[in-house]
């Protein structure tokens, strides 16, 4: 069963998760790129780090050392939650604050990067003006929410990558109980 230290674990490397994805975001704006879609996909990895930390450090804090697979997927995919929740609340704030241009830079390049004639034509052959339209459209109405939102839950979301992760995490550090049959 969950020992004393589930909680405490999921915090401490859920918050550690969330502030290296917003270290890792301050990192990439210093090198002044906008640190948001495809530039901030690394940070992905550094949740999974957390998710490997968590699940050792639980097990380590059982008594026997032991582990069962569905506390290694809890603890997995709840650091993971927190950790996403923690970024992602960092984010909102941080793309709200005034005098932040992060997002409509973002907002800009992404437009400019879709009017580019191949990438356009592209999209209209596969989807449609209508379709390529109502895409530019939901980019200029783009809020700090949404890419909140999106750093929980999206596709490139962590909970979605996280949770095959979390599975191959809990399959790794399982460890049974060993009982002794009385002869």
């Amino acid at each position: 069963m969950f020992n004393k230290s589930f909680i405490k674990t999921i915090v401490l490397y859920g918050l550690l998760a969330g502030f290296l994805t917003l270290g890792y975001c301050l990192f990439v704006k210093s090198l002044g790129q906008v640190p948001l879609d495809g530039k901030k996909a690394p940070s992905v990895l550094l949740s999974f780090v957390c998710m490997v930390l968590a699940v050792r450090a639980y097990r380590k804090n059982n008594t026997d050392q032991t582990l069962h697979f569905w506390e290694g997927l809890a603890v997995a995919n709840l650091t993971n939650l927190f950790g996403a929740i923690v970024s992602a609340v960092g984010l909102y704030f941080w793309l709200s604050s005034s005098g932040n241009t992060i997002l409509s830079d973002y907002i800009s390049q992404t437009i400019q990067m879709l009017q580019m004639p191949s990438v356009k034509n592209g999209y209209i052959k596969e989807m449609g003006v209508e379709s390529f339209n109502s895409i530019i459209a939901a980019f200029k109405v783009l809020s700090p929410k949404d890419i909140a939102v999106d750093e929980i839950i999206g596709l490139k979301g962590k909970i979605p990558l996280g949770i095959l992760v979390s599975i191959m995490i809990s399959l790794f550090f399982r460890k049974q109980y060993v009982y002794i049959k009385n002869k």
